[in-house]
Formats: C-alpha cells, structure tokens, sequence
C-alpha cells in the first residue's frame, strides 16, 4: 500500500555538489525527511554523510589539539605542550564516557591523520572520507613510514568516495606490498609469530573460539574443509542454516569428535581448496608485485610463491591474458592441452554456462558485481543480466557474478543490471545509477561517461563503484 504524505517538493539547489560545513549543515538542518521521495532521500543521506565526515574532521582536529594542551583550571594560558600528553586519553575517556582504549583509538587517529598524513584529515574534513575508512587507514599504515604512509594515501584517496572499507583495505595493502614489500614482510612474520587461539565467553551466556594471526594459506584452506563439510550436510538435507554447520563442524573437530558422528555429512573425496592469483613475473623472481588470495586480498610475493611452490604438482594451473585495462580477454588451463583449453569468444546457445565459460567469468568478474560487494567468485551464481526468458542470450557477454543476495535483489526487489562499455550497470529502484569496475581498471574519462549516458537515453552518468 502507498499512502500519499504530499505533493512534489524540489531538492535546495546544488545538494549534491554542496561542500561540507556550516552552509550545508543549516541546509540539512532545515529539511523535512517526510516530504521527499526516495530518490532525493538517497541524494540528501549523502550530503548528511559528508557533513558527518566534516563534523568527525573537527573532532580529530580537537582531539589532537587536546593532546598538546598544558593542565590547567577553566581560566588557564592557552599553551601548548611539545610532545602529546600520556594521559590525554584518559582525560578524554572521562569526558566523553568511553573506555581507555576507545580514547586512546581516537588520539591514534587523530594525531596520524593531523600530523603525519594530512592529506587524509583534509579528505575527512571534504567529505570525500567517512571516519569509519580513515580509521582503517591508520590502523593499516601502523608499521609504515611517513613517506611511504603519504604516498599510499595519496593512491588511496583516489577511490576512497567509491569503494567499501573493505575493498579500500584491499587497495591499500596491494599499494603498501608494492611499495614497500620488506616492510611488509617485516610486518607479517611479526603477526605469524604473534598468532593465538582464544576462548572468550560472550554476553549473552554463549562462547567464541578465535584463531588470529594465521598464515592466509592455511586459514583459506582451513575454512574451505569446514565449508565443505557444511555444505555437503546441507545438501543431505541438514535444516541447520550454513553459518550454523560451519560453527558446529569446527567446535566438533576442535574438541576430538568426527563431524559425521556428530550428524554432518561427508563431503566429496578432496583436498582442501586454496585459489591464488600470481603474476607470472612475481612467480619467475622478475618483481615482487603481491598476489592475491579470493575473498582475502593481497599476499607478499614471497607467501605467494611458497604456496604455489606447494601446489605446483596437485593444483590446476590457468593462466589469464589481460588487455591494458586489466579486462580479461581470455583464459584457460595451462598444461599440455593448453591450446584446446584456451577460451574463445564463442556464444551459445543453452541456458546454463559451460564449464569454460564458468571458468571465464570467474576469472574476469573475480567477486560479485555489485556495488561495494566482495563475495569472491566461487560463493557466486553466474546470471543473465538480460534475462533469459527476454533474450536468449546465453554468450559470456550476458552473464556475471552475483552473490545470493544481490542476485534475488536483481530478480525480485526491482534492481536493473547489464553490461556496460565501462563495467556492470546498476539501476536502483528509487533511479540511482551505479557503474562497478575493477579497481586495477583504467578509470573512464568524464568525457567518455558522459558520452555512454547521453547514448544510453540519460543526462548524467552514474556513480563508479568497485
């Protein structure tokens, strides 16, 4: 049922682009949520974002200036200390009723972004930042130098306003692996050496097993067994949800008891599962470029080699041929048969994908192609973006991978897809248009996107998203 609230009222001029601060603040201020539809809804909630990243900007800007405050009652000096106070943050933690260690988050925060990059506070403070990814940010870039912290935010920032903290974090890592690998290196054998397994019990009477600070190898081929086992019970008809299965196979294995006495199923006779990508110059000792491990993100060159060391006679290998904007243009095996196992751009004719084309828009698509979604590739369904009960079109060219969620988003809740010039087209229900590439993509000029949205019937072209 649509119950009618009023008639049409126009957006303040210039909403979208309005920067950050008190004019934009006394403007949102003024609005009344319940008169707008849902299309300038979504273009009001942005503009409250930035204003939030402004707000929070000011916060740090304070938090840092506290810290170099002098003690002093309410009519004290305005002096300034010349190193940070060491009980800044439990002066903070008292004010704001926030524990020690969320005060002292914040003077972290704070006093990085401030003094050591401010290219990201300025980026916070323009709203092109949310506080939630500057904080990721600081927590990465611990180990780094200056200069190279500078560096890898200056690289970041390009993508900040359209990427998730999750694919920022990917960003960010590849970026700091690339730059500065021995640092890195440095980095994850200290991790390694400080990994633990925890038990804790939780509030709610209930308690969690936690193993930190694993070699991403192990824990991706660890997970991938007990994933195996869950779906294979689910599939036997196990009415336990897969998260549930999951949680029950580990504690049952952990505490000495077969998963199949305790009710699972037993998957498929296989070893567990590990997927890395390695450049072929990284794999001869050319560079030392990352690879990179699904759903994880980038490994050190080292840690790739040694896995693919380590499947290099049980593991089948296959090779990727990109064009210069890191598209995939074909794939396949690599071995013997290589010449009959290499992908052409054949179309066909059924509904299903064959096993190479599966194999190919796995290798090209890599994660769902949903804005700001990460669900790599074999946690995927492969769809039509034109439907196949309109088209028939069953070619490489009319799928891609969408996780569970956004595949029924698709199908059921009034989400458009197709493939565009620049990457995969959304449109919201409430007309918002988002296009998702590949953030190892070539960005599109603002003159090639304009030139793709007037010959696609619009004014604007639509948001980029990884």
């Amino acid at each position: 049922m649509v119950v009618r609230v009023s008639g049409y009222v126009a957006l303040p001029v210039d909403l979208e682009s309005m920067p950050p601060g008190p004019e934009l603040g006394a403007v949102l201020a003024s609005l009344d949520p319940s008169l707008y539809n849902g299309f300038q809804l979504v273009e009001i909630l942005a503009a409250q974002n930035r204003q939030v990243s402004f707000e929070n900007a000011r916060l740090l800007a304070f938090t840092r200036e506290l810290t170099y405050t002098s003690w002093g009652g309410d009519e004290a000096e305005p002096t300034r200390r010349v190193e940070p106070d060491r009980f800044g943050g439990t002066e903070i933690a008292f004010a704001l009723a926030v524990t020690e260690y969320s005060a002292q988050a914040l003077i972290l925060t704070a006093l990085t972004a401030v003094d050591e990059v401010p290219a990201l506070h300025q980026a916070l403070l323009e709203g092109r930042i949310d506080l939630t990814k500057a904080k990721m940010v600081v927590n990465e870039l611990a180990m780094a130098t200056r200069e190279h912290a500078r560096l890898v935010v200056d690289k970041v920032l390009k993508h900040a306003h359209r990427a998730t903290t999750t694919q920022l974090k990917t960003i960010l890592r590849r970026a700091l692996v690339t730059l500065d690998p021995d640092a890195v290196k440095k980095r994850y054998k200290a991790s390694v050496e400080s990994r633990r397994f925890d038990h804790d019990r939780d509030p709610c009477g209930t308690a969690s097993l936690t193993a930190s600070w694993l070699p991403p190898d192990k824990a991706a081929a660890a997970y991938d067994y007990v994933d195996a086992i869950a779906r294979a019970s689910r599939a036997a008809g196990d009415p336990r949800r897969l998260h549930q299965l999951r949680a029950d196979v580990v504690a049952d294995l952990l505490a000495g008891v077969d998963p199949t006495l305790a009710g699972a199923a037993t998957p498929a006779a296989r070893q567990g599962a590990i997927t890395i990508t390695i450049g072929l110059g990284t794999l001869a000792m050319l560079d030392e470029l990352p690879g990179e491990l699904p759903g994880y993100g980038p490994v050190i060159a080292d840690i790739a080699r040694q896995t693919a060391a380590q499947m290099a006679t049980t593991a089948t290998w296959r090779f990727q041929v990109l064009d210069h904007h890191a598209t995939t243009m074909a794939e396949g095996i690599l071995g013997p048969a290589a010449r009959k196992a290499v992908i052409g751009f054949v179309d066909r004719t059924g509904y299903r994908p064959t096993a190479a084309q599966r194999a190919f828009i796995n290798a090209r698509d890599q994660t769902c192609r949903a804005p700001g979604c990460s669900r790599p590739a074999h946690r995927c369904d492969i769809d039509h973006t034109c439907d196949w009960v309109c088209c028939q079109d069953g070619s490489i060219w009319n799928m891609c991978l969408l996780c569970r969620r956004h595949h029924m988003a698709k199908h059921l809740a009034g989400f458009t897809v197709r493939r565009g010039p620049h990457g995969t087209d959304w449109t919201t229900p409430r007309g918002h248009r988002y296009t998702v590439i590949h953030p190892d993509t070539a960005m599109p000029t603002n003159l090639e996107r304009r030139f793709v949205a007037t010959i696609t019937g619009h004014t604007t072209p639509g948001k980029l998203r990884f």
